[in-house]
């Protein structure tokens, strides 16, 4: 019936223009074009206060493969105020394979034309439905959106306490994730989110997956749904050689790569317009990210697969196009032949086995979607080597390379009986999301290096008690200290240290705590002491690097007193004087006061436990 194809290029457009003008004139055209921009509307979309119940159209969509097909549609009617200052189109589509399909995932973004202008993009759908009845976003909407100032240079407003790093509930990917794989499929499947029949909604975005266990997806599949996200699970992506490589055009399917390499997640949908180097898609949010900038490919339908619900398409991506550079309400928009930056990412996992396997992709850049995407493809590489219910310890570093500045050196190590995995995933992606929600402009990753080393078994000790051989030492004297470890299983381990008393240290009493590095931070943190802000991005990385490790003791010594850190540095035993002049408001500069002095903190051996617990114990000081 519709036999006259829309085309991308720019050609096509001017020789309908010109036959225009040689049919009515020039001045004709441009009355008809001015008459348009006083209304609002650009020259070839439909307006939409025009469109009209019964009125019909037809649609373009891929089925199958990179040919963009025709479908027919029928207006039923406007629905105003859909949501704030927007409106949708509703529309009946007809077509053989539309009886087979409905409105089916990936669809989002295909455009519906009513004499030969653009009216909208096909964006929303009825679950259960038994006809293909769908609600499109108007274009003039949809393209008015991304009319907006040039993205300015907005700072996160997370934390720059480097102690925080240590609490791995505080990463916004915890918060979805942090649950027993009892829940989470460990051992059972979660329940999905069951749509409501009459309940318009937008159409679910395919997420083709390759690389990934079938555990991995499940896991995160709660996560996914909740961004409007479709796993396909069990489905990689076919060989893009399997397919011609056509020029885009709307209708023609695209996929948004969130990582690429060794693993492969990208989100598929339909392009809507093209104006210029601008591509506009989808027809309602991807993930709602504003400004943002993701690989945007061409793609071919491998197939789709019809489903009670929503049917899915099944796509491949087959060459690169540009970057997507805003996901807004209505759609997003790309730019053909821009390269978008990325995160490269070397991940090498000794398993429980003694073999090293070494998987190299890369990752989006964004502050939120960063971290997720490392913790899914970290526990994934875990997922698929070693145990997901049972005693397991894993060891954890990060190296993160960054322009202009020392490497971030982060480790980490974990041992559980149900959740290990997915600690150590949120540890070793805890760093880049503690770097990303920091706020400092000059922050540029140039690459990450994650080492996990795996464990058939639980390693953790508990300090169970200190002695000490002396009560009263004197200034330069040696204490020695007996320091008592309990296993899981009940045994007791025992290691003998010395420690020296300051020589220079004044009479009086001292306090020596021996602990783990996490609980030595958390007793800082609980205490209010050392609670030391970076103020630019080089003492930010410093005190990444000074953190404290969990799989060794530290004793300090110290006093309850009034001491300062300075430019990162603790001082403790300041003069009255001088404490007076560093906390002075006339002096600038990086100065903190702190309510303890330390005198001495001796770093262990690392152990092959993950250590928990500690101990204070007194000694005076005689003179």
């Amino acid at each position: 019936m519709h036999q006259r194809q829309v085309r991308t290029s720019c050609g096509s457009t001017r020789l309908r223009f010109r036959s225009r003008l040689a049919s009515v004139g020039l001045k004709a055209v441009l009355g008809v074009i001015f008459t348009a921009i006083l209304a609002g509307q650009t020259p070839g979309f439909y307006p939409l206060e025009e469109l009209k119940p019964g009125q019909k159209g037809y649609g373009r969509t891929i089925f199958k493969g990179t040919k963009v097909e025709n479908f027919d549609f029928e207006v039923l009617g406007v629905i105003e105020n859909f949501g704030p200052k927007q409106n949708l189109i509703l529309i009946r589509m007809t077509g053989e394979k539309l009886k087979r399909t409905g409105v089916f995932a990936g669809m989002s973004g295909s455009p519906v034309y009513i004499e030969e202008k653009l009216v909208g993009a096909v964006s929303y759908a009825f679950p259960w439905a038994r006809e293909a009845i769908a609600g499109v976003t108007p274009i003039q909407e949809m393209v008015d959106v991304f009319k907006e100032a040039p993205p300015f240079a907005a700072k996160p407003s997370g934390s720059r306490n480097a102690q925080d790093l240590l609490d791995p509930a505080l990463t916004s990917v915890s918060a979805l994730l942090l649950r027993s794989p009892m829940d989470r499929g460990g051992l059972a499947m979660p329940a999905a989110s069951t749509p409501v029949a009459g309940q318009l909604r937008p159409i679910g975005t395919p997420l083709n997956v390759s690389g990934f266990t079938p555990g991995a997806v499940r896991y995160f599949e709660e996560a996914f749904q909740s961004m409007g996200l479709v796993p396909v699970r069990g489905i990689g992506t076919s060989h893009s050689n399997h397919y011609d490589v056509t020029p885009l055009e709307p209708g023609s399917t695209i996929s948004v790569q969130m990582v690429r390499g060794d693993v492969n997640l990208s989100a598929s949908g339909t392009v809507t317009h093209i104006s210029g180097k601008k591509i506009y898609a989808f027809g309602h949010p991807f993930m709602s990210m504003g400004y943002t900038d993701m690989p945007l490919n061409s793609a071919a339908v491998m197939t789709i697969i019809p489903h009670l619900d929503i049917s899915q398409k099944i796509s491949a991506t087959t060459g690169f196009v540009g970057s997507i550079r805003q996901d807004r309400a209505t759609g997003i928009m790309g730019i053909s032949g821009e390269e978008p930056k990325m995160l490269p990412v070397r991940l090498k996992l000794r398993t429980s086995r003694n073999e090293d396997k070494e998987f190299r992709y890369e990752a989006v850049m964004d502050t939120f979607l960063t971290p997720f995407l490392l913790t899914l493809t970290v526990y994934n590489s875990i997922l698929a080597s070693e145990r997901a219910i049972g005693d397991q310890t894993l060891q954890v570093k990060c190296t993160i390379s960054i322009e202009g500045q020392t490497n971030v050196e982060f480790e980490n190590s974990v041992s559980d009986v149900t959740s290990t995995s997915v600690l150590a995933a949120v540890a070793a992606a805890s760093p880049v999301h503690f770097l990303l929600n920091s706020g400092f402009d000059n922050l540029k990753m140039k690459g990450i290096d994650i080492e996990v080393v795996a464990q058939e078994k639980a390693k953790k000790a508990r300090l169970e008690k200190v002695w000490q051989d002396k009560l009263e030492a004197r200034p330069g004297e040696e204490l020695n200290l007996t320091v008592f470890l309990r296993k899981p299983n009940g045994e007791i381990m025992s290691e003998k240290y010395p420690v020296k008393i300051p020589e220079d240290i004044t009479p009086g009493p001292l306090k020596i705590v021996v602990g783990d590095g996490v609980s030595l931070t958390k007793v800082d943190v609980e205490a209010d002491r050392q609670r030391y802000v970076p103020e630019n991005l080089g003492q930010l990385i410093k005190a990444i690097n000074n953190l404290k490790k969990n799989d060794r003791l530290y004793i300090r010594i110290f006093r309850d007193r009034v001491g300062t850190i300075v430019g990162g540095e603790g001082m403790p035993d300041l003069p009255p004087s001088l404490i007076a002049l560093y906390t002075s408001k006339k002096t600038s500069g990086d100065v903190h006061s702190v309510g303890v002095a330390v005198y001495v903190e001796h770093e262990l051996p690392a152990t092959e436990y993950v250590l928990e617990g500690h101990k204070v114990i007194e000694v005076r000081v005689k003179s």
